[in-house]
């Protein structure tokens, strides 16, 4: 009787001991797919924390295109939580601008390895070196972020907002290297576009682009492009129903009729046009003829020193284009 008695506490022992082991590797493997692939940041709440962690255990990809009933589709991570785009980074260097505070609020985005659904090429996807040594994934170049506030899968807390020195988006996965559509489509009449050589800027509900005259003078309710050769190829802006993208303010816009009974859109008291020679969405080969220039966000601004991108027909004829 001692001798099963012994038997029975030493098996007794190990059993304890085998399930303190499991727990504990349990555990810690659920914390590590929380601290690695799950959550934006840190701060994110203990309750959030539990659902994240829950499914991020059955997640199927590392990046994964999101639709929104606003902005369309957008890049999220495989628990949901978005993805966003830094405007004051240069795609294509290698180098995010967001570090110290503005890194606190905007954890970059890491994925060590790839997997992604139909729609989504890795050979858009990069790494990149933080100035900390830590890893980024980028997409065409551009750095990816989470935003605190996002503190549950699909919110967009940090849609337009203007921070740390430039605006932030959920990156659209058409995004490329050399700038697209950020914003816009018929939930909005006026969107924003990236492009380089400008930043981003206004376009209409189709991708056009729009410029402003820096000969106008702001809030005066007029424009000086008022001739017939200027009113042909800088046909006017105008939208019965002014709706704005993210990132924009609607009291930055209004409308004047300074003659014949037409009307323009204004954005910042500068009346806004188009270009004939855009034939394209993206477009931007006006800038800097005849004193128009691309209506750049958050406020129209002269590039102090302008290179045109107009095709070699179009410099040939170009005093036809401007009074």
């Amino acid at each position: 009787m001692k001798t099963n008695t012994s038997k029975n506490q030493a098996i007794s022992t190990s059993v304890v001991a085998a399930v303190v082991i499991v727990v504990v590797l349990v555990v810690g493997v659920g914390s590590y797919y929380y601290l690695s692939s799950s959550a934006p940041s840190s701060t994110t709440s203990t309750t959030n924390t539990t659902s994240t962690t829950a499914s991020s255990t059955s997640q199927q990809y590392s990046v994964q295109i999101g639709t929104s009933t606003t902005i369309g589709h957008y890049l999220e991570n495989g628990t949901g939580f978005t993805l966003y785009m830094f405007g004051a980074d240069k795609p294509g260097n290698g180098i995010s601008t967001c570090t110290g505070s503005c890194a606190a609020a905007w954890p970059p985005f890491y994925a060590s390895s790839l997997t992604l659904p139909s729609g989504l090429s890795a050979s858009n996807f990069s790494t990149i070196t933080r100035p900390d040594g830590t890893k980024q994934t980028a997409f065409n170049g551009w750095p990816l972020y989470y935003y605190t506030a996002d503190t549950s899968a699909g919110s967009m807390y940090g849609e337009g907002l203007n921070q740390f020195g430039g605006l932030w988006y959920a990156i659209p996965p058409t995004l490329q290297l050399s700038g697209g559509q950020i914003v816009g489509g018929s939930s909005y009449s006026i969107g924003v576009a990236y492009k380089p050589s400008v930043g981003i800027y206004l376009t209409n509900s189709t991708g056009y682009t729009l410029y402003f005259r820096s000969t106008d003078t702001p809030n005066s309710g007029t424009t000086t492009c008022t001739t017939p050769v200027c009113e042909k190829n800088w046909p006017v802006f105008y939208t019965p129903t002014i709706t704005v993208a993210p990132g924009l303010s609607s009291t930055s816009f209004g409308t004047i009729t300074p003659y014949n009974s037409t009307k323009i859109v204004t954005y910042d008291g500068y009346a806004l046009f188009y270009w004939a020679g855009d034939t394209l969405p993206g477009d931007t080969s006006g800038q800097g003829v005849g004193g128009f220039y691309v209506a750049t966000v958050p406020s129209p601004v002269v590039p102090t020193a302008t290179t045109t991108t107009t095709t070699s027909s179009q410099t040939s004829t170009s005093s036809g284009y401007y009074p």
